[in-house]
This record gives C-alpha cells, sequence and structure tokens, in this order.
C-alpha cells in the first residue's frame, strides 16, 4: 500500500464532517473532472477526499498528487473491496461515495445531506444522467433508465447506485460494508442490507452526470456481460427478490429460444422446409420488440424503437452469455474491476 502525505487541513484533529471517497483504476480521463467537481461544491472546512487506487498504470496518480489528494493503492480487488477500505481510512460521520468517472453537480452534498437529516434514512443518491454529447447509444439507454426510476420527487429506493452515494458511516459499518466478492452490482447488494437498517432515499436534486457509460455497441456489450457476472454473484448473496425476477428470466429465456434456433435450422435442413427458423426467430426477437414498444411510448420517442429493439436483443444476449461464463463449467473465476 501506497499513501500520499496528506494536506495539513486533512491532518487537523477536528473529525470531518464527510469524507469523499474515490475509487479508481487507470482513470486519468475523467478523474480531473471529478476533483474538479468536488471542489465546486465550495466546502472549506469539514470534510477530507481519500482515493483509493486499484493499480493504475497511467497518469492517475500523478494527477492526485498534483490535486494534493490523498491516496492509497490496493491493487487487483474489486470495486466494493477498494471503497472499505477508504471507509477504514476515512474519518467522516457521513462517508460520500464517488466514481472517479463522475462529475456531482453543485448541489449534490447539500442535498444529499439534507435527504440524511430526514427521520430512518440511512443512504441518499441520484441515478446520474449521460453528457451533453452523449452518443446515441448513451442517450437511448438513459431513457431506459429513466423509465425505471422516479425522477420528479424524492422517494424512496430498494438500491441506489454506489458511483455517487452518501451514506451514514455507523450504518454502513453496521452492515459490513460493500461484499467484497462481488464485481459488479456490489451496491444493489449493499443497499438491501442497509434496508434493514432504514430508508435508501433516492433524490434527484442531487444530481451528477456520469462520464463512463458505455458509448459504443461495443463497450455496452462487454459492460452488460460484466454487470451481468456481478448480478448473478449477488443474487447467491443476498436471494432473488421480485423485483430482480425479470433480469434473471430475460436471459433464459433467449438462451432457451437460442437452442430451439439451433434446433429449428437442424430441423429445416433435415426437412427441406422453412418452418421453424421463423417461428424460433419471431419467439426469440419478441421480448426486444415489447421492452422497445413499452419504452417508445413512455419516452413519447417512437422514431427509437428500433433503437431501443437493437439495445435490448444486445442486452439479452449479453446478460446470456454472461450466464454461459458463470457457470461451473465455464472455467472463468471471478475478475476484478
Amino acid at each position: 500500500m501506497e499513501e500520499a502525505n496528506r494536506p495539513a487541513s486533512a491532518a487537523n484533529a477536528d473529525r470531518p464532517r464527510v469524507s469523499f471517497v474515490i475509487p479508481v483504476l487507470n482513470g486519468e480521463t475523467y478523474l480531473p473532472r471529478c476533483l474538479d467537481a468536488i471542489r465546486r461544491l465550495g466546502l472549506e472546512t469539514g470534510y477530507e477526499v481519500l482515493a483509493i487506487d486499484n493499480g493504475s498504470t497511467d497518469s492517475t496518480l500523478a494527477i492526485l498528487k498534483s490535486a494534493r489528494v490523498p491516496y492509497s493503492v490496493f491493487p487487483g480487488i474489486s470495486v466494493g473491496a477498494l471503497r472499505n477500505r477508504g471507509a477504514r481510512l476515512a474519518r467522516g460521520e457521513y462517508l460520500a461515495f464517488v466514481d472517479s468517472d463522475v462529475e456531482v453537480g453543485e448541489g449534490w452534498l447539500r442535498e444529499g445531506l439534507a435527504a440524511l437529516h430526514a427521520d430512518g434514512v440511512v443512504a441518499a443518491g441520484c441515478f446520474p444522467s449521460v453528457p451533453r454529447d452523449a452518443t446515441w447509444v448513451q442517450r437511448v439507454w438513459d431513457l431506459h433508465q429513466r423509465a425505471q426510476r422516479p425522477e420528479r420527487a424524492s422517494k424512496p429506493v430498494a438500491w441506489l447506485s454506489s458511483m455517487n452515494m452518501i451514506v451514514r458511516r455507523n450504518a454502513f459499518l453496521t452492515v459490513g460494508g460493500f461484499a467484497e466478492n462481488l464485481e459488479t452490482a456490489e451496491d444493489v447488494d449493499l443497499c438491501y442490507r442497509l434496508g434493514a437498517l432504514g430508508r435508501n432515499m433516492y433524490s434527484p436534486a442531487m444530481d451528477a452526470v456520469h462520464w463512463g457509460e458505455a458509448r459504443d455497441l461495443r463497450r455496452f456489450w462487454r459492460k452488460e456481460v460484466w454487470r451481468g457476472k456481478g448480478n448473478l454473484r449477488g443474487l447467491k448473496s443476498h436471494g432473488l427478490r421480485w423485483d430482480e425476477l425479470p433480469s434473471v428470466m430475460y436471459p433464459l429465456y433467449v438462451l432457451a429460444m437460442a437452442c430451439c434456433l439451433a434446433v429449428g435450422v437442424a430441423v429445416d435442413l433435415w426437412r427441406g422446409t422453412l418452418g421453424v427458423v421463423p417461428a424460433a426467430t419471431a419467439a426469440l426477437a419478441l421480448p426486444a420488440c415489447i421492452l422497445a414498444t413499452s419504452a417508445a411510448w413512455q419516452s413519447q420517442r417512437f422514431a427509437l424503437f428500433p433503437h431501443f429493439a437493437l439495445l435490448y436483443a444486445l442486452y439479452g444476449f449479453a446478460r446470456a452469455r454472461a450466464v454461459l461464463s458463470s457457470s461451473p463449467w465455464s472455467g472463468e473465476g471471478p475478475r476484478h474491476r
């Protein structure tokens, strides 16, 4: 482990009220934006910023040194483990987890602390938006995500995104922090456990931008395969909940219909007809078309139906790929973020 010298203000004996914990791996592209956004919060005293590096090989550590941000290096561990290491080093009453590719808004901390002042609230956060120069993949998937969450008012939710979340330190420690064996969905798992202590509050006024969302179809595929593996491991940790059933059944359906299509090809070739393949193909495409219709209707962006359908289809196949690669016979072990 390596740690930079703390600035004099951080060495003050007074305990800070808020500790910002930033996990990072090769984050040179967006890290300066993340740090500048925290500075723009206008905080003079009562807070600290800690970066927990996963073994960066780019200029990340040089950026942190230049910005006088204390950091520690823990190579090859999961993002949940990184955040846990940061929480152990942090001294604040509140732990503000912000990923290195997230830019928090000017009211992020103010609104987050206001939400935590309500009785029974143990964590607060928002679901970040995409940048203004977002690609069509980012914009369309953002519309999908907006349809899955409340937008106008604060509301208790089952889980919050750990890429920008503030949580009471005592509650975080009580539930044991993030599950370190999970590559993804570690925020869902944490919030389910926090929910036993109090409410997780979605606060849209907090406002944040996620710069690292997948910009093209190739990266979208890779991220959804990766996320799918984490979701499956998360089920082993907290068990299956009803709200997770669709995300579990969809990839299983895709696998089943893909098998039917493969059998249909063999049957049609043997018979010399074209009967089973069209039906299997239609069944395979059906969920993506239904989801695309719903998303286009909810967003009132009917011209985007083919874009929604393509992303939902790619999502289904990516999650099905995650199921196969996470099976006992796949030979793939857990990987770190």
